[in-house]
């Protein structure tokens, strides 16, 4: 329970950010393209430092095991999400099912991890992270464009997260440290995480209508999926996990659990379809993370009791 009432007291402070956001966004401060540049900051930057960051840490075995034990739960979510996505959704329902596969791990579960747990454990979150942008650049175009044709190698290997994690993974198993100097800069500019994805999806928030959003049957419905059933279904194979790695598990739940990925509209834009539906989703699935996410780590505290 204390685990719940800390993720919602994170999940409050980041609400209060996004409200920043919203503000700026409805004075007109900040507008399409300073939510372009800010965002490209986030994903090129700011999540790239962070993750470099919470591999800077002491090598051991356990740690290590610990690491590859999250990879394969992360791997094991994202091809469950596949599976139930084509079962819940139609055929041609393509922003349903990419609604449903992707959460917002990376902008909601960085900074949710680093403040219930501390920066070190996104070490544990990194593998997850990085499933997400190697399946969006394949099974989410293929979704969003129709066209297999549209998936290309390239985009995958120049992700500055798939990088990052490499990066950061040779950080972690190197013999000797790097300078300080170096790791509290590009520590500095992790730090720009949460705020920055925080404004961002404030004003995602910002340019959506509201009223249409809470009337928006389709929007509860994909919200009900992303938010309950699928980090449900996620419980069912993360209670296998053993006891010594159930702080790991509970990570990946806090990434399974979070809300429809803020890439959705991005990626309709990019695809020609419908971006305020994206954003719609996008908007009130977060809203409502505030009551599902504590939910999911009190159910997974009483199963791992």
């Amino acid at each position: 329970m204390d685990s719940a009432i800390t993720l919602f007291h994170q999940i409050i402070k980041m609400f209060l950010m996004m409200a920043a956001g919203y503000y700026f966004r409805k004075k007109g401060t900040i507008n399409d393209d300073t939510t372009s540049r800010l965002s490209s900051i986030l994903l090129m930057a700011a999540t790239p430092c962070t993750l470099i960051t919470s591999f800077n840490q002491e090598y051991s075995s356990q740690k290590l095991a610990g690491l590859m034990i999250a990879l394969g739960l992360s791997f094991l979510i994202y091809l469950l999400n596949i599976a139930m996505a084509s079962i819940l959704c139609k055929k041609q329902d393509g922003m349903g099912k990419f609604c449903l596969i992707f959460s917002n791990a990376g902008f909601l579960g960085i900074p949710l991890v680093t403040g219930l747990l501390g920066i070190e454990m996104v070490f544990y979150l990194s593998p997850f992270i990085s499933c997400f942008y190697l399946f969006v650049w394949t099974v989410g175009v293929v979704l969003m464009s129709g066209d297999r044709k549209t998936v290309t190698f390239a985009k995958i290997i120049t992700n500055p997260c798939i990088w990052a994690t490499a990066a950061g993974i040779v950080v972690f198993l190197l013999p000797f440290k790097l300078p300080s100097a170096i790791m509290e800069a590009v520590a500095m500019v992790g730090n720009m995480n949460s705020p920055l994805a925080m404004i961002i999806l404030g004003s995602y928030m910002a340019k959506t209508n509201l009223f249409d959003m809470f009337r928006d049957r389709r929007a509860y419905v994909i919200s009900f999926f992303r938010l309950v059933l699928l980090p449900g279904l996620a419980l069912i194979p993360l209670s296998f996990t053993p006891a010594r790695y159930s702080q790991i598990a509970m990570i990946i739940l806090i990434g399974a659990s979070a809300p429809v990925g803020a890439l959705a509209p991005v990626f309709a834009q990019m695809f020609h379809k419908d971006t305020d539906e994206g954003a719609q989703i996008v908007s009130l699935s977060t809203i409502l993370c505030v009551i599902t996410m504590p939910l999911m780590i009190v159910l997974w505290e009483a199963m791992a009791v």
